[in-house]
Formats: structure tokens, C-alpha cells, sequence
């Protein structure tokens, strides 16, 4: 009975952080009309090479195991390797998705999630109509350049075998190709290998966008259409954004639906978007299996930017520093910029995320954003230009993304880490954290005090860390702050 109880309680925990974990459905929605911006990538994941052969015609393929050259956050969780799938989407997690899969967002399988700019039945060829006269290797009267590339195989009735593409002419309605027609023929239809998936990294350490791009696929279909389909989709090193840009789409007269958005951890976490009608005014989806529609008519216009970002964490917490407090107003002598930085409650206690903000010289308040800490618990530090570098109490605080954490370093000595504040008003009562520590090397002693004593000296005055209690003047009354606190051997307490 103890081992049931035992194996119950496990199950219970793992569905309980799978649960902590399952929050795509709060990441937030936006969009913008922007512009598109082909690349050549720095890899080359697929290009088609055939017209009518699985894989090389890039019909229903999973490209596993992608390195992205930074940790991205998706869904509280950090991947480095991603899944591309030919049906236009990617995936997180070991296990990749099944290749005929055409609703990544309604699926029922095991990977850990998914990006769909367009999750649908998609095959990476490109077909138009053209007309051919025996012993020309000019194509003429082409309907659709499109998906037309220089280089790439072309087939159809009366084009030879292997023959490529050698140059076109799109304002003379002309494709020159590598080998004679065999036969002539009007209107007849042409199949083209120009589809490819490629992805590449932009920006500086920190501010990386890692891009897969999709060029040329259009609906899975046998027959020529004038279908051709292009997007991006664009993952951001900074805070975990996802972006959806898509490029030229043309649709033949037969329309095509597919799946668009986020899937989380479970197909019941998802946060795609619908439309049958206009792709800039796309609806939320109520269940997992909405569709967005492309037609003749209906098409997101090249640059429309579908951008998710991750719910962040916020915070609100009190602080005084000392040498700011004036208990005759009971109030701080100025607003300022105070840091707070996240650390795992075990050790070494890393640094996980961090925010600033203003506090506010009345209610002592400052509003932080945590946009990279997955849920958990967590040391709060508070570090602010001449304070002591303060942490809260032990054991650390519950932080949940999509949530506020309200914390009160001022109405408790107990909020800090080994009781590290000093009354500052009896009055209401009112605890600072110490300040004095100019140098900001988690102790107060005598060169903090060099350093105010001979900025005092020279008068110095304006924004400058010397002014301990905020007045704008480095003087005697900046020096008394660290004299005290030097006197009684004040410095950084932490686990």
C-alpha cells in the first residue's frame, strides 16, 4: 500500500509541474504589417530536387534535431534543438512529430510543442502552365513565375528528363530551359523543384533571432496551380518571442486551409488564430483545430507579422534605502533606480533573471518584470547604487509567469536574509536596507568613506553614487551613513 501511495503521489507531482509548464495559451497576441525579408540562411536544411519522389520533392518530411546557437524559452522551458517539419511548421522536445502531419497545433503527440505559421497538407514544388513547341527550349506564355528558380529541375509532358532551368524571362513570359521539347503543346502544365527550408542567426549575443524560412511549397496537390507559399518563422533570444512574418503567398482557385499558432506541452495548451474572410482581423481560436484560410481572395498580405510573446512574471516590491529615508516626511528624498535579480534557492544560488525599475519616493514601490525565469522559487536581491546588497528571506519567494509577487521589504526586519535592515522610523515602522556601500563590494568600511570624504572635499554634487542620502550634495551628512555602518562591520548577508 505505501509503494501505491508513493507511485500515486509522483504522478500527481509530475502532472502537477507539467501543469506549472503548460502556458502557451498566456502568452500574448499582437501583430504588425511589416515587411519581408528573404534570407539565404547560414544552413540549408532541404532544397527539393524532384517533382514527383518522397523526400526530394520536401512531401511530408521531419528534419530533426536543429541547433539553435542560444537557449530559447518556450513554454517555461529551454531548448537549444528543434524540430522542422515540410507541412510548415517546427516542434520542441525529444521526440519529433510524425512526418504526414498536418495539424500540428490539434495533434495529439508527445513532442513538447510547436510553432505553425501554416500547418497544413503542403508539398515543396511549384506548378504553372506554359506553352512548348517541339525542338524549342523555350518555354513561353508562362503563366506564374511565382516559384520559379534558375537551376532547379523542371518537368512536364514533353520536357525531357533532367532538364533544368537555365534562365526566364518574366516580362517576356519565357522560361529557357536545358534540353528541347520533345512535343509541342499549349496551356500544358509544368512542375518546377524550386521549394526550400533554410535557417540562419541574426543579431548580437543577447539579441539573437534564429530564422527558418520556407520558400516555394504550395498544397499537396498533383496538378499544375499557380499556389505558392512563403514564411519565416522567427524565434528571439531576448525574452522568448515568437514571430510568424509571411512573404508572397499566391493561391490558384482552389483555396487551402491549415493551422496557425502555438501548441504547448498537451494539444489542449494552444494559442493559435482564425479567419475565413481577412488575415488582418484574425480571430483567437476557441478549440485547437481552427484554420486560418488562404484563396484567390483571402491571403496575408507580405510583411504581416504574427508576433507571440511569453507571459512574464511582475513584481511589486517595497524598498527604503537608509540614507534616502526622511522621517520628518516620511518620505525618500528622491525616486531611484533599484535592480532586483533573481537567485535558485540552492546553491550556488545563480543568478536566473533580473529587473529594474523606478521606487517610488512615497509608497517606496517598484513595478519588475521578469520575462526569463521560468516558474519557481526564488531568493529576491535587491541592489541599488549605495545600499547594501539586500536578499529576502529564507527559503525564497513562489514566482509564476502570468502572476504578481508582492513583497514588503519595509514593514518586516524578518522580509530580509539574517535580518540585514536597520529600523529607519519608529513611527510608523519603517526597515532600510543599509546604506554606505558606495563601491558596491557587499561591505561598508573605510574606503566607502574615503570615497565621500573626498568627493565632499571637492564638492562634487549631481546623480553620483557618494550621494548616500539623495540630497544632490556629497557632504558631511552622506558621510555619517557610512561611518555608522562601517562602525558596526554592516555587509552582505546571503545563503
Amino acid at each position: 500500500m505505501k509503494k501505491l501511495i508513493s507511485i500515486s503521489f509522483v504522478i500527481i507531482i509530475l502532472c502537477f509541474n507539467e501543469n506549472v509548464r503548460a502556458q502557451v495559451a498566456l502568452y500574448s497576441f499582437t501583430q504588425n504589417n511589416g515587411s519581408y525579408n528573404e534570407i539565404t540562411g547560414d544552413t540549408t536544411v532541404a532544397l527539393s530536387t524532384s517533382t514527383i519522389t518522397n523526400p526530394m520533392n520536401l512531401d511530408d518530411v521531419t528534419y530533426p534535431s536543429n541547433t539553435i546557437p542560444f537557449s530559447f524559452r518556450f513554454n517555461g522551458a529551454a531548448y537549444t534543438t528543434f524540430a522542422i517539419n515540410s507541412n510548415g511548421f517546427i516542434t520542441f522536445g525529444v521526440t519529433p512529430p510524425v512526418a504526414a502531419n498536418y495539424g500540428p497545433i490539434a495533434a495529439t503527440e508527445t513532442y513538447d510543442g510547436a510553432v505553425s505559421a501554416f500547418g497544413a497538407n503542403l508539398i515543396g514544388i511549384f506548378g504553372t502552365n506554359a506553352d512548348r513547341v517541339a525542338g524549342s527550349p523555350v518555354l513561353t506564355n508562362v503563366v506564374s513565375f511565382a516559384g520559379v528558380v534558375a537551376g532547379r529541375l523542371i518537368t512536364g509532358t514533353g520536357i525531357p528528363a533532367s532538364a533544368t532551368i537555365i534562365s526566364f524571362n518574366q516580362s517576356m513570359g519565357t522560361i529557357l530551359i536545358s534540353s528541347s521539347a520533345t512535343s509541342t503543346g499549349t496551356g500544358e502544365i509544368i512542375q518546377i523543384a524550386s521549394a526550400s527550408i533554410v535557417r540562419g542567426t541574426t543579431g548580437a549575443t543577447g539579441n539573437r533571432v534564429h530564422t527558418i524560412q520556407f520558400k516555394n511549397f504550395k498544397r499537396n496537390i498533383t496538378t499544375g496551380t499557380i499556389d505558392n507559399l512563403n514564411f519565416q518563422i522567427k524565434l528571439y533570444e531576448a525574452a522568448g518571442k515568437i514571430e510568424v512574418v509571411y512573404g508572397n503567398v499566391d493561391q490558384g482557385p482552389i483555396s487551402v486551409s491549415g493551422q496557425v499558432g502555438l501548441r504547448g506541452i498537451l494539444a489542449s495548451d494552444f494559442n493559435n488564430r482564425s479567419t475565413s474572410s481577412n488575415w488582418l482581423t484574425t480571430s483567437a481560436g476557441a478549440t485547437n483545430d481552427v484554420l486560418c484560410l488562404i484563396s484567390s481572395t483571402v491571403f496575408p498580405a507580405s510583411g504581416l507579422t504574427f508576433i507571440w510573446g511569453p507571459p512574464t512574471a511582475n513584481a511589486n516590491i517595497k524598498v527604503i534605502p537608509e540614507g534616502f529615508y526622511n522621517t520628518g516626511s516620511k518620505k525618500l528624498n528622491m525616486r531611484d533606480t533599484v535592480r532586483v535579480y533573481l537567485h535558485n534557492v540552492t546553491s550556488p544560488y545563480a543568478i536566473v533573471d533580473s529587473g529594474k525599475s523606478i521606487i517610488d519616493s512615497i509608497t517606496f514601490s517598484g513595478s519588475y518584470i521578469f520575462s526569463n525565469a521560468p516558474n519557481g522559487t526564488y531568493y529576491l536581491a535587491v541592489k541599488h547604487r549605495n545600499t547594501i546588497e539586500t536578499w529576502s528571506k529564507a527559503g525564497g519567494e513562489s514566482v509564476t509567469n502570468g502572476g504578481t509577487l508582492n513583497y514588503d521589504f519595509t514593514n518586516l526586519i524578518t522580509k530580509a536574509y539574517g535580518n540585514n535592515m536597520i529600523q529607519a522610523d519608529a513611527s510608523p515602522v519603517r526597515f532600510a536596507i543599509y546604506s554606505g556601500d558606495v563601491n558596491q563590494d557587499g561591505t561598508v568600511d573605510l574606503t566607502d568613506g574615503s570615497l565621500i570624504d573626498n568627493d565632499a572635499f571637492n564638492f562634487a554634487s549631481g546623480y553620483i553614487s557618494t550621494d548616500v542620502n539623495g540630497d544632490g550634495i556629497v557632504d558631511v551628512a552622506d558621510a555619517v551613513f557610512a561611518d555608522n555602518n562601517a562602525f558596526n562591520f554592516v555587509s552582505k548577508i546571503r545563503p
